[in-house]
């Protein structure tokens, strides 16, 4: 099913109206996530025990990511000194990766209920969106393939022309030197 030419002017719409259909689809969709923090809003009980009175698991809430600072602070240290470097490596990526499962496992996401129409709409807008930017795209796609052997020739017919000029160009200064 492919298009034998191109439609520069068609193309660009095409894939355009295929961009704002799927921007437009993952915004309405992403509209409907709510994101929060692990003590923001209902999630504030999040750490108590239950079966245990609701008594909270620490008294002062949840256990900070403070400590993680510094392993990352003798990291930097130590590779800035240039001194046991792969420990340091260790330390900086090892703490960067703990603060980073710390912040994701303090996130909480929800969705917004949505009907079925609702979703399916989203769902439409964006696979529409992607199937018609990859229809303005395809056949640069299959031109491009089409043009990589013949710049294959040209590129081999520039060396020969270069080798050639090269030759002459040593057979004059040869020439001059005598």
């Amino acid at each position: 099913m492919g298009r034998a030419t191109t439609n520069p002017v068609g193309d660009v719409v095409t894939f355009t109206l295929g961009g704002c259909l799927f921007g437009g689809g993952v915004f309405l969709f992403m509209n409907q996530v709510m994101v929060h923090s692990a003590t923001s809003g209902g999630y504030r009980n999040w750490n108590r025990l239950p079966g245990w009175g609701g008594a909270p698991l620490l008294p002062w809430g949840t256990p900070g990511m403070g400590l993680l600072m510094i392993p990352l602070a003798i990291g930097v240290c130590m590779l800035l000194a240039g001194s046991w470097q792969r420990l340091a490596r260790l330390l900086v990526w090892g703490s960067l990766a703990a603060l980073f499962v710390g912040v994701l496992n303090s996130i909480r996401i929800s969705f917004i209920p949505s009907t079925l129409w609702q979703l399916a709409i989203y769902v439409v807008m964006i696979a529409s969106g992607g199937g018609l930017m990859f229809r303005g795209l395809a056949a640069y796609q299959e031109s491009a393939a089409q043009r990589a052997p013949t710049e294959e020739t040209s590129n081999r017919d520039d060396a020969r022309e270069l080798r050639r000029e090269l030759e002459e160009l040593k057979r004059r200064m040869d020439g001059m030197r005598q």
